[in-house]
């Protein structure tokens, strides 16, 4: 048996059928830091700016320690055949597990491996690794987790690595006619959370274009530039720019002279 961390979503801890997951909040922001950071040692001090980040009590040390002791017996009751070992080191502790273990590991590895096969035009195996990634996200990264510096700044980088493998994803399955419709559905929802990324809108604008919908695309792009006008004071970028003359030209072959579109 193998023990699983995930924290790609609310932090979930179990061993097959048996959840481990630790119900005191403390403990939970000392192991996701742990988590997020594993083979790397968090400093004490560190880990007290974590737990207590409006500023910690004068027994913080004593009940770090107490922290630590309850997480190593969690631990040590698990029956995983993988490397598991919560280990003090000067200037304090660090989480050793083998990286199969934790589900931001898995979803880095096919982040990259989408990246790299996208790079030699592999186009059907960068789907299957943006796919296997995206399966690996099921909300907000340490959801109720993010009081101090190290899991908000981690939360931050892990939000960005999702964004990069949705847009991947997304702009491949428009591009191999894969799911459109669920692909523009799916990017309406995310412009309306993102108004700000052209890379967004410049998908929704391509994806309308090649469904024949080429009224809302010109509407999206239109509805995009007031709001960064009025929003940020800033024109369109080029490629949006770009996206949006094509429509108008109704030419899908320059479609291959967008940046964001074949990188």
């Amino acid at each position: 048996m193998t023990i699983r961390f995930k924290l790609l979503g609310q932090l979930q801890v179990y061993e097959e059928d048996r959840i481990l997951t630790p119900q005191a909040h403390k403990l939970r922001v000392l192991l996701a830091a742990l988590l997020v950071h594993h083979h790397t040692v968090l400093s004490i001090g560190s880990l007290i700016d974590e737990l207590w980040p409006q500023g910690p009590p004068r027994t913080a040390l004593q009940a770090l320690r107490v922290y630590i002791s309850q997480l190593r017996k969690m631990l040590h009751s698990s029956s995983s055949s993988g490397r598991l070992a919560l280990i003090g080191e000067p200037p304090g502790y660090y989480l050793a597990i083998d990286e199969g273990m934790l589900d931001i590991v898995e979803f880095d590895q096919h982040r990259e491996l989408a990246r790299t096969a996208r790079d030699r035009n592999d186009l059907e195996t960068a789907l299957h690794h943006y796919r296997a990634a995206a399966k690996q996200w099921r909300s907000a990264p340490l959801a109720g987790l993010r009081e101090g510096m190290l899991l908000r700044s981690a939360a931050s980088r892990i939000e960005e690595s999702w964004m990069a493998v949705e847009e991947g994803r997304i702009s491949l399955e428009i591009r191999m006619a894969r799911f459109r419709g669920e692909a523009i559905a799916q990017l309406r929802e995310l412009v309306a959370k993102y108004p700000f990324n052209e890379r967004l809108h410049a998908l929704l604008m391509i994806a309308l274009f090649l469904s024949g919908r080429s009224g809302e695309a010109l509407q999206v792009y239109r509805s995009t530039r007031k709001c960064l006008i009025d929003e940020l004071g800033i024109e369109p970028g080029d490629d949006l720019r770009q996206v949006h003359q094509i429509v108008l030209d109704s030419d899908r072959a320059a479609l291959e002279n967008v940046g964001m579109w074949t990188a």
